[in-house]
């Protein structure tokens, strides 16, 4: 059975509870713990990781929140001036040596012209199977098509590529460098 439940518009409040889901979410996802495999550090970095690396998205009230704290989708709007944390090399804290590269090689997928930019979906794990990530992404990709421009992510999770191809995205790429995991760069065309 589908449970509805109210999406709203997150603010910098919302910015502890998108992280603990993204360590709920994220707490098995390949890429994600390859970069970050100490649990300790991986908690850490998750509680702040949204904020740190996508601000504009709660400066420009593209965060979307479902239920209480349930679910969040964190989008980058087409005009948004952002450089993503993980787009810098080693910075010191331990990255794999292969991580720069990664990121590099997935990057030339993006988009040249504007474009949104699905930076993160996390549903609480104790929530999914309610529809709530469908229905997250659904109210997005609305905005998205009423801007009629195109929409890129990068998964880092090959079990959730059936899940964007579904809400109309397509496999750009898969991409690895040396024995890191692979990123999967997709989009979906202006609607």
């Amino acid at each position: 059975m589908r449970v509805k439940y109210q999406i709203r518009t997150g603010t910098w409040d919302d910015e502890p509870n998108v992280g603990a889901l993204m360590a709920l979410a994220f707490a098995t996802d390949p890429f994600v713990r390859w970069i970050l495999p100490n649990p300790h550090d991986f908690v850490t970095e998750s509680l702040i990781h949204a904020g740190t690396t996508t601000a504009p998205a709660f400066d420009d009230g593209t965060v979307y929140m479902i239920g209480e704290a349930y679910g969040a989708a964190v989008w980058v709007g087409p005009n948004a001036k952002f450089k993503r944390k993980d787009d810098h090399a080693n910075d010191g804290r331990g990255m794999p040596d292969e991580f720069a590269e990664l990121v590099r090689k997935s990057g030339v997928y993006r988009p040249a012209e504007p474009h949104w930019y699905l930076a993160y979906i996390a549903v609480d794990p104790a929530h999914r199977g309610k529809g709530l990530g469908t229905a997250l992404m659904n109210h997005s990709l609305e905005i998205c098509d009423r801007d009629h421009m195109p929409v890129y992510l990068e998964s880092t999770n090959a079990a959730n590529l059936s899940i964007y191809e579904r809400h109309g995205f397509a496999l750009l790429a898969e991409v690895q460098v040396g024995d890191s995991p692979k990123r999967y760069p997709m989009l979906r065309a202006a609607r």
